[in-house]
């Protein structure tokens, strides 16, 4: 593969589709600022527009493999940013659809401390969604299962998982994203088939 600096876009377009690691590096580095600079019309707070960072990411690759980009039509840069434009738009739009909930005065009924045990049925719920994350991980490569098991297990920070992995920060955030994106089509995946089957 050619240097990271060097590649160009259709070459580029071409690894990231095999998602090669080289060149999710060579995308992060080359494109970050135009990806930010896109998601920074709609969004000022930091960690909101990381976030949304992460999931434009994820959103383009997954474009990249649908093929939908043909370079006839303009550059890669272009497009990128229009595909961003457009998936923070729908994201916002959906975040600005969620309700709302109302606040009701209910006088002196409030007891002074909030009650902070589960109740029997969310006991239950936790042990059966802990059953089947448990599945889901079973399915997932070593890599991600370890990066999910650091990220949400252990609790280390990305910048731990980052050093721990002698990766970029971004790589680090992109490869823990793309785990929990797999463990997410693969519990959907069981949900589906579950009831399908009954």
């Amino acid at each position: 593969m050619e240097p990271a600096g060097d590649i160009d876009e259709l070459a580029l377009v071409r690894e990231l589709r095999s998602r090669h690691n080289t060149a999710v590096a060579t995308f992060l580095q080359r494109y970050r600022p135009l990806l930010l600079h896109c998601i920074g019309n709609f969004e000022q707070d930091h960690s909101t527009r990381d976030d949304l960072f992460q999931d434009v990411v994820l959103y383009i690759f997954d474009r990249l493999d649908a093929n939908a980009y043909d370079p006839s039509k303009g550059s890669l840069g272009t497009w990128l940013y229009r595909v961003a434009w457009c998936r923070v738009v729908d994201l916002k739009r959906r975040d600005g659809g969620r309700r709302t909930p109302r606040l009701t005065m209910v006088g002196d009924q409030l007891p002074e401390r909030v009650d902070g045990s589960p109740t029997p049925g969310e006991a239950a719920s936790t042990d059966e969604i802990g059953q089947l994350v448990r599945r889901g991980l079973a399915h997932l490569d070593g890599e991600e299962r370890s990066l999910l098991v650091l990220r949400f297990v252990d609790g280390r920070t990305m910048e731990d998982i980052a050093a721990a992995l002698g990766i970029s920060l971004e790589q680090a955030k992109y490869r823990v994203k793309r785990a929990s994106a797999a463990l997410r089509r693969v519990l959907v995946h069981d949900y589906s088939f579950e009831d399908a089957a009954l």
